[in-house]
């Protein structure tokens, strides 16, 4: 009987150890020179390189992620990059804050759509997302950023495969600098 109970147990911690560990962002490697900053299950990782801006989002969902750079307040006027994968195919959409808690796509604003290099994967219950966009691009609907400045960066991820469901609690804000 005791054999049992402790087997149950054994058994019930693994399953909850297991459950947990998803909850959690996925575990991206810290590739060179790049760094990295945290919140809400939801990883960030960057890299200036030359005029532009190396980013790697990850987070425990089969939705979207999405990282906002430099707002006002809250959204407004930031920087928002959002996308998800569905069947292997990644879709991203840079947008702007609109409003407190709002968004919109650049290209709907009448501006234009900066990113490339566009990557990621689904795996396991985490999402990575992968992409470069201009440190300036000169765009009114994106925030210019400076290597040497720290900003206030939105974190954030939903359960759907859209551009545009609420992220409810998973969401964080964080401050990074970028290095030269």
């Amino acid at each position: 009987m005791k054999s049992l109970l402790l087997l149950t147990v054994l058994i019930t911690i693994i399953t909850l150890a297991t459950f947990a560990g998803g909850a959690q962002a996925a575990d991206l490697a810290l590739p060179e020179g790049f760094s990295s900053a945290s919140g809400g299950g939801i990883t960030l990782q960057w890299k200036v390189e030359g005029e532009n801006l190396r980013v790697r989002i990850a987070a425990a969902t089969t939705g979207w992620v999405a990282v906002g750079f430099d707002p006002s307040s809250r959204m407004k006027d930031s920087n928002i990059i959002i996308g998800y994968v569905e069947n292997g195919q990644v879709f991203l959409r840079d947008d702007f804050g609109t409003g407190q808690t709002s968004h919109g796509a650049d290209v709907d604003l009448g501006g234009s759509d900066e990113i490339t290099a566009a990557d990621g994967s689904e795996e396991d219950g985490q999402t990575w997302l992968s992409f470069t966009i201009p440190l300036d691009s000169g765009d009114r609907y994106d925030r210019a950023l400076e290597p040497g400045k720290s900003y206030t960066v939105n974190l954030a991820s939903g359960r759907n495969d859209d551009f545009g469901t609420y992220h409810g609690t998973k969401r964080a804000v964080v401050s990074i600098q970028l290095e030269n």
